[in-house]
């Protein structure tokens, strides 16, 4: 969603004078974003200026679709609003069109975002950086503790008015104790600035938030975004198996952004070791050692005080209560330790899938997606080939399949390519299968090319095992 801004883009259409609820009335669009829109309103009752978002639904989905889309609208008004804090944009109120989808009124932040200001004005100087990083994490420490993880911070969403820091756009932010809306395998963020354990499909939480600051903070220093690629599925492999470049320009930001960028989430700083040492950036003076920026250790255990020989007889009982006590917990040891071999097999055969993709180079199409699959271990890639208007335009099925088949066959480590005939299944999308043979493990298990007509894209998929 682009942010809720006055200045910078020109307004690209106008209300028509629609108005909500009796009150809201529509004045011109802000910005248009992959679930909706932001518009600037009058608020006729309370005479003041707002921002409203709607949500648009894309006219194919199905009901249970739909619903789910607005309840992640319904979500972020709940997030947002639950939320007292000048760094949070403030929701004023939630109402409901005449065609029955929602649109959240908050207000208007006169201001730019940080992404605006970074194209018009370049990279920012590391104390200038350092105070966006307190303003954020004083931000995100009050939705942390009340149980919020954003899970979409990016320059985008990060509003600066005069000195105030407003971060906004709550839409995929998980609630503690809510039901999960994501659906299995959903990629939900923006791509750049997705943690590696949101792009890997595992559990997100705060420490996720923490790095999408540190790769935002790193593109107000740099100019760039940590992690760069030809689409989303190199920007997901960069993330989830390398380490960024070493920043160029953030001087005694350095050692933060480095440590928050840290692709293991327990590594990352815990928010007061950070807020000193962004502190120290923004005073202008140097970071402490970067290990400090991690948990503190625990302190030792005092010594047991020795016992009396009048105690000593209740060790028998004592011995055997202890005795039932351990062997109680060997057994929740032994059940923990099997459980996190499995999960880190599990980690290490998707992180070699992943791996195996970096291989292949440049997938063809656009919007290029890798997905987690259901077994939590391969990794899936979905991209669109082509998108079509009519039968002549040269986007068809045979065609895209056949240029698929080509491309496989120029990649390092595949042996053979065979086009299976096309099949008639009742249901099921016009598609060609194709059987890849490689050298070595990890091996690509499917590989299908359909036509998705509903859409009109000729899509491609296929998983690596």
């Amino acid at each position: 969603m682009e942010p809720l801004r006055q200045d910078g883009p020109r307004p690209v259409a106008d209300g028509d004078g629609q108005v909500l609820a009796g009150r809201y009335r529509l004045v011109s669009l802000l910005g248009r974003g992959g679930m909706g829109a932001v518009w600037r309103a009058h608020d006729e009752q309370l005479d003041r200026e707002v921002a409203v978002k709607e949500l648009r639904v894309p006219e194919h989905l199905d009901d249970a679709v739909r619903r789910t889309w607005i309840a992640r609208l319904d979500r972020e008004a709940r997030a947002a609003a639950g939320l007292r804090h000048p760094g949070i944009v403030t929701v004023h109120d939630r109402v409901t069109g005449d065609d029955g989808r929602p649109w959240i009124v908050m207000e208007l932040v006169r201001g730019r975002s940080l992404d605006d200001l970074l194209k018009a004005e370049g990279r920012l100087p590391p104390a200038a950086v350092a105070q966006i990083g307190l303003r954020l994490l004083d931000a995100l420490r009050t939705a942390h503790q009340a149980g919020i993880t954003h899970r979409d911070i990016k320059p985008a969403n990060v509003l600066l008015e005069n000195d105030r820091v407003v971060l906004t756009d709550f839409g995929i932010a998980a609630v503690e104790g809510d039901a999960t809306l994501t659906g299995t395998g959903a990629v939900l963020g923006t791509p750049a600035y997705m943690s590696p354990e949101q792009v890997r499909g595992q559990e997100v939480t705060a420490a996720a938030d923490l790095w999408s600051l540190g790769a935002t903070l790193y593109t107000a220093v740099e100019g760039r975004p940590p992690f760069e690629g030809a689409g989303t599925g190199a920007i997901f492999i960069a993330i989830a198996t390398q380490d960024p470049a070493p920043p160029a320009h953030a001087g005694p930001l350095e050692p933060v952004l480095r440590a928050l960028l840290h692709r293991d989430p327990s590594q990352r700083p815990v928010p007061d070791s950070l807020h000193a040492q962004l502190t120290r950036v923004a005073q202008g003076g140097a970071p402490a050692q970067p290990t400090l920026l991690l948990p503190p250790a625990q302190p030792p255990v005092p010594p047991l005080p020795r016992r009396s020989a009048r105690s000593r007889k209740k060790k028998v009982v004592l011995l055997a209560l202890v005795a039932a006590t351990t062997a109680l917990m060997l057994a929740i040891t032994v059940t923990w330790a099997v459980t996190a071999i499995r999960e880190r097999q599990g980690n290490q055969r998707y992180e070699a899938n992943v791996s195996a993709l970096a291989e292949l180079g440049t997938i063809p199409g656009h919007s290029t997606e890798l997905r987690r699959t259901y077994d939590n271990t391969t990794v899936e890639v979905e991209s669109t080939l082509c998108e079509y208007e009519s039968v002549d335009d040269g986007c068809n099925l045979q065609s895209q399949a056949t240029a698929v088949v080509n491309w496989f066959r120029t990649q390092n480590g595949v042996r053979s390519v065979l086009l299976k005939p096309p099949t008639e299944e009742p249901n099921t999308y016009p598609s060609r299968s194709l059987v890849v043979l490689t050298q070595s493990s990890p091996r690509i298990t499917e590989v299908i090319v359909y036509d998705d007509e509903h859409d009109h894209k000729i899509m491609l998929s296929f998983t690596v095992g």
